[in-house]
């Protein structure tokens, strides 16, 4: 398998230590790296202990866009400021104990069980059966390939917990296949890097695991958490594809056969002419994933199993799977390659919790985090025009950031008001993963967008269409919309956020 048509580069630099959009051009590299400086020497300027906090991210940002990745930005700018504040004592003690302490929390544990399983089903070719089961179930559904992609994104979502690795490995089989059945390009596109956004909401999630060890709350009920409000994003997102086809049906294929322009058959997607007993077969091969979603829930709703237990019974099962589906030399290769895989993500995502934890430390040292939180709550008493310009927060913030980094810098200045403002952590959780997903799909530098442009000029999944970066963010715009409508549903009903955890804390 070639390192192109492999998740696991990506899985490291998309979802963990990306930093800003790589910039073009020498006047932008002398200018970030003036600012840079500037920031540097500001450090030592005489000023007000929280204006240290705001050089600390005005730095983080120049090195970020230099190219630095997010947890080296976040760990070098916080190291400075401390030794400006307070000293080379507290720097000597912070960078002596904080990579340990931060890296080292078992919350953590999970983190390479659940990579490595979604690594080892992603090579055992289970994305493939699962679409196609999906197709054979949702075929009834109006602009059913679209659809069917967001349906079998929450299932590969529900085993894999990687947004980057979700969108390649529908990617690479649902682009082409939309497009031979003539649907428009924007569609195909749009419908695969949303469907790659419900995989951190539905257990088991890397995000919500990363955010259950930094804030400090139980993991096993942060990832039950989402469960709910990612079974309401993919029907969203399904809802979106419904309407798309109604109101444009040329943009499913229905009204594209004969069409000059039509450069396939343009015909519409029917269920496949099989008998019973072969989609029934179809269907049946896909059963690693329902009995792996069992596990999991079942395991953490009805307190069989720890979170540690049932990642490691994942981990075994998808390498039992993969071994029974492959041949001996493949096998060898696949669980090479998923180890590889995992090294690279979980190293690159706990490079980022120490660099957060650094430049936490130096928003905790200088009063800035509460400084924040008692004027933001000054500002407004509403508190849903609070949460308004949150969510207008991090879509702004998503221009810039990958989703973990975003999390991770706001979480010490935010989840204090949130809290403040009666919101339940787990409830922020689910929030701020969400709002994380969204703005990675939103212009100008959605994060998500790029990959799936890049993947997009890959001839094998065009199929000789020429798919622009225009096209993509036109694309994804379509599903962004009913997306913030489950962010606002559940600001208004937080209850759809916390009941799940609730039965199984009792």
């Amino acid at each position: 398998m070639s390192k192109a048509t492999t998740p696991t580069a990506d899985l490291a630099a998309s979802d963990t230590a990306a930093s800003l959009h790589p910039w073009k051009g020498v006047s932008w590299v002398i200018l970030l790296t003036v600012l840079a400086a500037a920031f540097g020497g500001l450090f030592f300027a005489d000023m007000a202990r929280e204006l240290r906090a705001l050089v600390a991210l005005g730095m983080m940002f120049a090195l970020m866009g230099l190219g630095m990745s997010v947890g080296l930005a976040m760990g070098i700018s916080g190291a400075l400021g401390l030794y400006a504040v307070m000293g080379t004592r507290a720097l000597d003690a912070t960078l002596s104990q904080t990579p340990f302490t931060s890296a080292s929390s078992t919350t953590f544990i999970v983190l390479p069980m659940f990579v490595l399983m979604g690594l080892m089903l992603w090579y055992s070719g289970i994305t493939t059966k699962l679409y196609a089961a999906a197709r054979i179930l949702f075929f009834w559904l109006p602009g059913n390939l679209a659809a069917t992609t967001n349906i079998a994104g929450a299932g590969l979502g529900a085993i894999s917990g990687s947004t980057v690795g979700s969108t390649y490995a529908l990617g690479r089989i649902a682009i082409a296949e939309m497009l031979r059945f003539g649907y428009d390009k924007r569609l195909a596109v749009g419908a695969v890097l949303s469907a790659g956004t419900i995989g951190q909401l539905i257990p088991p999630s890397i995000m919500m695991v990363i955010f259950a060890g930094f804030a400090e709350v139980p993991v096993g009920p942060q990832l039950l958490a989402g469960t709910i409000p990612g079974i309401l994003l993919t029907l969203a997102y399904v809802l979106t594809v419904v309407a798309i086809a109604l109101f444009r049906p040329d943009w499913v294929g229905e009204a594209a056969r004969g069409a000059k322009a039509a450069k396939v058959e343009a015909t519409p997607a029917p269920a496949p002419a099989l008998s019973p007993r072969e989609k029934l077969r179809i269907v049946a091969e896909a059963w690693p994933v329902p009995v792996l979603i069992a596990v999991i829930f079942g395991g953490l709703g009805g307190g069989f199993l720890t979170v540690t237990e049932c990642a490691s019974v994942g981990a075994l099962g998808a390498m039992g799977y993969c071994f029974a589906v492959q041949d001996r030399r493949s096998f060898l290769r696949s669980l090479s390659g998923a180890a590889r895989g995992t090294l690279s993500a979980v190293g690159s995502v706990l490079m980022l919790i120490i660099g957060a934890a650094i430049l936490s430390r130096l928003l905790a040292v200088t009063g800035a985090a509460q400084w924040l939180s008692s004027h933001m709550l000054s500002l407004t008493s509403n508190a849903f025009v609070f949460f308004t310009l949150l969510i207008v927060l991090y879509l702004v913030l998503g221009m810039f950031m990958d989703a973990i980094a975003m999390m991770l810098l706001t979480v010490p200045l935010i989840m204090p008001i949130v809290v403040a403002a009666g919101y339940n952590p787990m409830w922020f959780g689910v929030f701020l993963v969400l709002m994380a997903e969204i703005s990675i799909l939103t212009p100008p530098v959605g994060l998500l967008v790029f990959i799936g442009h890049r993947m997009a000029q890959d001839p094998e999944i065009n199929i000789g269409h020429r798919i622009s970066l225009a096209d993509v963010f036109s694309g994804v715009l379509l599903f962004v919309p009913l997306a913030l409508a489950v962010v606002i549903l559940i600001t208004v009903f937080p209850q759809l956020v916390t009941w799940l955890p609730a039965q199984m804390i009792q």
